[in-house]
C-alpha cells in the first residue's frame, strides 16, 4: 500500500500535537526560559504594531487597486494571513485549553 503525502501530514500533526506531553519531563529549565523569551518576542507590543501596520497597508493598496484582479487576489491573502498571525496566540491557547493544559 502506498503512503499518501496526506496521511503522513497527519501522522506528523498528530505526533506534535501529542509531542507536549512528552516534552514537559525532557525540557531543560533552561530551554524553557529561552523559549519564553522568543514567544515573548513574538507576542509582544513590537510585533503587534508592525501587524497592524501591515493590515493598514494592505487596506490601502486594496483601496488604490481595486480594479486589478491580481493584486486584489494578493492583498486579500496578505490580510487573511495577517489576521491569522494575530490571532495565533489566541487560537492555540483555545485548544491547549480545551486538550486539558494548564
Amino acid at each position: 500500500m502506498k503512503n499518501s503525502p496526506l496521511k503522513i501530514m497527519f501522522f506528523m500533526l498528530l505526533l506534535a500535537a501529542a509531542m507536549p506531553m512528552f516534552a514537559q519531563d525532557i525540557m531543560p529549565s533552561g530551554m524553557q526560559n529561552l523559549v519564553d523569551s522568543i514567544l515573548k518576542i513574538f507576542i509582544g507590543d513590537f510585533v503587534r504594531a508592525i501587524m497592524v501596520i501591515c493590515l493598514a497597508g494592505c487596506a490601502v493598496a486594496y483601496g488604490f487597486n481595486k480594479d486589478n484582479e491580481k493584486m486584489k487576489r494578493n492583498i486579500i491573502a496578505i490580510g487573511v494571513a495577517i489576521a491569522i498571525i494575530v490571532a495565533a496566540q489566541s487560537i492555540v491557547g483555545a485548544i491547549w485549553g480545551a486538550a486539558g493544559g494548564q
